[in-house]
């Protein structure tokens, strides 16, 4: 039997899926650590495990989540301008 890693990923838990809004909240949970020790203890030892993959960007990478943070808040102010734009009612010619 070959080891886990991208192209044999582990076997899944036996766990049935629940709704999304179910496994909206485990997958929290598992982030914010506050599920179980264990989740807390997540040590990721393959390269496919896509949350370890963004903590490990962000760690190696402060200065992108800037970036999207910028991105971010000019995409958001851009809708609002569209949106109050839309809104405002045009002036008769």
């Amino acid at each position: 039997m070959s080891a886990p890693g991208p192209e044999n990923p582990p076997p899944l838990d036996d766990e049935p899926v629940g709704s999304i809004a179910e496994e909206a909240f485990k997958l929290f949970d598992a982030m914010t650590g506050s599920a179980t020790d264990e989740a807390a203890q997540h040590q990721c030892s393959t390269a496919w495990c896509p949350v370890c993959r963004v903590a490990g960007l962000v760690r190696e990478h402060p200065e992108a989540i800037a970036s999207v943070t910028t991105s971010a808040t000019a995409l958001v102010r851009s809708v609002r301008n569209l949106v109050d734009q839309a809104l405002t009612p045009q002036e008769k010619q």
